[in-house]
């Protein structure tokens, strides 16, 4: 039997990249990425803030399963004209082209931003932890416009979940670290991310029989303030690193 079809949108990017080397041993990958010159293999180059673009990519791939949305501006302090155009629109144009194309699954790469706000309001923003752990129940608090558009693609993926049955699982995702070294400051030893966790998680939300969720992505580091007890309760999530045994 062929391995389900998988597209992973912003595939030339850091997460797309650890994503792309991990999964291959369960999906056929297909990539598209603005950054592409040319199409080259099972990668295409599209703008997901044009939907005829978007479009045009998934018609390419026949019976495809899967998507990983990780595309969009992914600067924490971007202006609200990029957050609008890349990140919700964008957003709204992969899944209706998912939904068009008869897509089972998307995991949407959400944002620890979407609750950020919880660390304080300026100027003390992001100075300090949190003093709750903040549970996926808490409201959001978005800490700026890159929050917001977060907020906005959680929502469009419960839409598109109660009104057509397309499966999604949101991850809020911490610091994802080039390097893989968490020896930064206290807020990205709360916040980090290893990339084995990373790629154990986004498995597990494609393959866990959830039809829709929203989950914290950290891993167990010992001064996390996101709380990860229900992703590790409903998919499985054991994450085997913690920032502070590095």
């Amino acid at each position: 039997m062929a391995d389900p079809k998988l597209l992973i949108t912003g595939h030339g990017g850091l997460i797309g990249q650890i994503l792309w080397r991990g999964l291959a041993d369960l999906f056929e990958l297909y990539g598209v990425d603005i950054c592409l010159k040319e199409k080259n293999g099972n990668a295409f180059r599209a703008d997901i803030s044009n939907a005829e673009q978007v479009t045009a990519v998934f018609k390419k791939i026949p019976d495809l399963a899967y998507v990983v949305h990780l595309a969009g501006d992914p600067r924490a302090d971007a202006d609200w004209q990029s957050v609008l155009m890349n990140n919700i629109a964008g957003t709204k144009n992969v899944y209706e082209a998912a939904r068009a194309h008869g897509v089972k699954r998307v995991v949407f790469a959400s944002s620890n931003h979407v609750t950020g706000a919880y660390e304080g309001f300026p100027p003390s923003l992001h100075t300090r932890q949190s003093p709750v752990l903040i549970t996926t129940r808490h409201p959001i608090r978005p800490d700026g416009y890159y929050g917001i558009g977060k907020a906005a693609g959680e929502a469009i993926a419960r839409l598109y979940y109660d009104l057509h049955g397309l499966e999604s699982v949101c991850l809020r995702i911490g610091s994802v670290l080039r390097d893989d070294d968490p020896a930064g400051d206290a807020r990205t030893q709360s916040l980090w991310l290893s990339h084995r966790d990373l790629l154990q998680l986004v498995r597990k939300s494609l393959l866990t029989e959830v039809r829709f969720a929203i989950y914290y992505g950290v891993s167990n580091n010992r001064n996390r303030f996101l709380d990860i007890a229900d992703a590790m309760a409903k998919i499985g999530y054991q994450p085997e690193d913690d920032a502070s045994t590095h």
